[in-house]
């Protein structure tokens, strides 16, 4: 089996003035938010499991003040 890459679960868009791809890197077992124009990063949670990212992914979604500090 060959290297994993990132699963990138989708966009919260226009928050803060940025729009944000929610990823989950399974080798650093962190899911985070990446800015596509300011290029930093935000720790939203880490997981083990594709399911668990995606659950957490999808609230991030869903209501990204409940995320974002």
């Amino acid at each position: 089996m060959g290297d994993v890459g990132t699963f990138p679960f989708g966009w919260v868009r226009g928050f803060k003035g940025e729009n944000w791809q929610i990823i989950w890197d399974p080798k650093t077992e962190l899911i985070i938010a990446y800015g596509a124009e300011s290029k930093s990063t935000v720790k939203l949670g880490s997981t083990t499991k594709w399911m668990d990212a995606k659950v957490c992914a999808d609230n991030v979604m869903k209501d990204p003040e409940s995320f974002f500090e």
